[in-house]
């Protein structure tokens, strides 16, 4: 792990320690595209020198009332495996898909979909893991911070090839 993948993890256990003892929203509203475009330039680096093209769309922003802290740190898990598992091909990144959501469709080595949601438990890793770096806490964290806040995240096999991780800021009813 390099010290701002640490940095990260950190903060987003801050975040969830600080959100079990008081109301996980201050009023803060966070721009979506603003911070995929930034998770996006820091997590860049990660490709190497991978043949990957990478693609935002925006097809609506989205304002979230959350820290950009919160969304940085969903964003940055799902952006993040998607960069690490996907050797070429793409990686899109689409705000505002299907209204309130935002994907990132990867041409990886995808998932089975029926271990879709056994991936968001702590310490389990999916089956293309194998020899990458990683304790399997990042989806478990992801999950907990949409608990927290009312969102829901998923993850699916993309048609053809690849995964397509959704979260969705929508207000469950």
């Amino acid at each position: 792990m390099c010290s701002s993948d640490l940095t990260e993890l950190t903060n987003a256990l801050l975040l969830l320690s600080r959100s079990e003892r008081s109301a996980p929203v201050d009023g803060e509203t966070t721009a979506v595209a603003r911070v995929a475009e930034q998770v996006i330039d820091v997590y860049r680096s990660h490709l190497g020198r991978k043949p990957i093209d990478v693609k935002l769309v925006v097809d609506e922003d989205i304002e979230v009332v959350a820290p950009s802290s919160v969304v940085a740190v969903a964003l940055g898990n799902l952006i993040g495996n998607a960069f690490k598992y996907t050797q070429q091909g793409e990686v899109i990144v689409t705000i505002g898909a299907g209204r309130g959501k935002v994907t990132v469709e990867d041409t990886g080595p995808g998932i089975k979909a029926e271990d879709a949601a056994k991936l968001f438990e702590r310490g389990v890793r999916g089956e293309t893991s194998a020899g990458s770096k990683g304790a399997g806490l990042g989806l478990a964290i992801v999950l907990r911070l949409c608990q927290l806040y009312d969102w829901r995240v998923s993850l699916a096999p993309r048609p053809n090839i690849g995964t397509v991780a959704t979260l969705d800021f929508r207000l469950r009813v």
